[in-house]
């Protein structure tokens, strides 16, 4: 996604092989972290995984979010288009990556949010998109609110991917 309003990074250097990270990545689940389940809980009311037994990215599948590039034990972006801000979150199912690129309807948000392993440093980058000014706006808002949490998830993520991958190898 070239063009977006807002974007975070959180990166974490890993000693473990490039393979054991990226195992870890894919393996994580919502029951390893406990911040993310109470977060996600709120956010949801209550919806989500109830007891955090599948991965974090079965768990985005499962919203509508799908992976829409991946370079084997390089990168991994999933994408997702919604009225986040909105209590139901509005999402729409994304199909593959033509579908998101092309997406264009009003007072929609796209969101895409990767893993990428380099050097030894696993990060995440999360990047906002509105498709016209009244879902930058309202996804601004919302952005203001979620944000703190929305960094505590991804570093959560992080520190226990390291925790797998230095487990595993």
């Amino acid at each position: 996604m070239p063009t977006y309003d807002r974007s975070e990074i959180h990166r974490r250097t890993i000693d473990a092989p490039a393979a054991a990270t990226w195992t870890a990545m894919k393996e994580l689940r919502g029951d390893e972290m406990t911040l993310m389940r109470v977060l996600m809980g709120i956010r949801t009311l209550g919806r989500g995984d109830r007891d955090g037994s599948r991965t974090v990215l079965s768990g985005f599948r499962s919203m509508g979010f799908r992976p829409i590039a991946e370079e084997q034990e390089r990168e991994l972006v999933v994408g997702g288009i919604g009225r986040f801000w909105t209590p139901s979150g509005g999402l729409r199912k994304v199909e593959d990556r033509e579908q998101f690129a092309a997406f264009e309807e009003p007072r929609y948000a796209k969101v895409a949010f990767n893993f990428r392993l380099e050097g030894g440093a696993l990060s995440t980058e999360t990047r906002i998109a509105g498709t016209d000014e009244y879902a930058s706006r309202r996804f601004g808002l919302y952005w203001f609110l979620i944000r703190p949490g929305s960094g505590l998830i991804r570093r959560e993520w992080l520190r226990v991917i390291e925790k797998r991958a230095r487990a595993a190898s």
